[in-house]
């Protein structure tokens, strides 16, 4: 088993806690830079404000963040809840291949699991570009008996793509934005190990930690229902997350369109991010990997009728575009 201690810096108790019962204790994860700090907040509120007759213990691992970030991370003010804070360094290294298009903390998930194993049995990984609707009970309900992880089907053209190229059983490839884990199970299996050999043996994987997850964990994992994490495209103005079914416990912004991004800021988002310590922050207009999302901008700059701006960021767009 690999020594994954030597990746973390330090450790900061940013929220203590003090829980009548630890063994009820909802044990959640997030993983992520400086970039998807805002979000990662607001989801941690998102699932607080959705939560308040659990104790949930945060633990985010986190890479490269300021100070000012984690000041906020520290002035959020529950009586049910602790945060810490494990600094990720860069001792902790995967092949540029993999990290071209996805950032290196999307993989630190990876090594949590092993960091923890003395803390917690289970743990709900979350990625930070989802929101909380409804309470984590099915934390503790689900059967993980011989499951290393539970975790929601991927959409069918991932299905189709990703099934055949791993020898994955069709309809099986799950999304890794939530997962359930079974931590003794996974330290058992060797999953960090073996996950993080995938990534660093040349190959180029075009979803890097989810591939080497879905390859690793094979036939041990168990399908949830769609509710646990529903998948949402957001496009210009459409506020997707609106109409989703009712029983929707966590919602996913898949894609690089994101709600804190102008074209596609969302009204549900807002709602959390209002009640969060970054309220007053300045949100980015859009993606700035993600060309059609400053064409986006672009276009809606022109439906606000606000000329000169549609224009400069269509130059961007174009600059973007063909610098590429």
């Amino acid at each position: 088993m690999i020594n994954v201690e030597k990746f973390i810096n330090k450790k900061n108790e940013l929220l203590s806690c003090v829980f009548l019962n630890n063994k009820h204790v909802l044990h959640i994860l997030l993983c992520f830079d400086d970039n998807y700090a805002l979000s990662a907040g607001v989801d941690i509120v998102s699932v607080i404000e959705n939560n308040k007759n659990n104790q949930l213990y945060f633990h985010i691992f986190t890479h490269n963040i300021s100070q000012e970030n984690r000041k906020k991370f520290a002035s959020i003010k529950f009586d049910n809840a602790s945060i810490t804070e494990y600094v990720i360094n860069d001792e902790f290294k995967i092949d540029q291949k993999n990290t071209k298009q996805f950032p290196i903390s999307a993989c630190v998930r990876l090594i949590a699991p092993i960091i923890l194993k003395d803390i917690a049995e289970r743990l709900l990984y979350i990625d930070s570009d989802t929101l909380c609707f409804k309470n984590l009970n099915f934390i503790n309900e689900v059967n993980l008996d011989s499951a290393i992880v539970a975790a929601v089907a991927d959409e069918p053209y991932m299905q189709e793509s990703q099934c055949a190229k791993y020898n994955i059983t069709y309809g099986t490839y799950f999304n890794s934005g939530v997962m359930l884990i079974n931590i003794p199970l996974w330290c058992q299996e060797d999953i960090t190990s073996k996950t993080l050999t995938l990534l660093n043996s040349g190959e180029k994987y075009q979803y890097p930690d989810q591939d080497v997850l879905n390859i690793a964990i094979g036939e041990k994992r168990i399908l949830l229902a769609t509710k646990y994490n529903n998948l949402l495209a957001l496009s210009i103005n459409g506020n997707e997350d609106s109409i989703v079914p009712d029983n929707t416990v966590l919602i996913h912004y898949i894609t690089k369109n994101k709600p804190w991004h102008q074209p596609y800021r969302s009204t549900l988002f807002d709602f959390y991010l209002q009640q969060s310590p970054w309220k007053n922050d300045e949100l980015p207009l859009y993606s700035c990997r993600k060309t059609s999302s400053i064409r986006a901008y672009s276009r809606l700059m022109f439906k606000q009728k606000k000329y000169l701006l549609s224009i400069k960021h269509y130059l961007i767009y174009l600059k973007v575009k063909f610098t590429k």
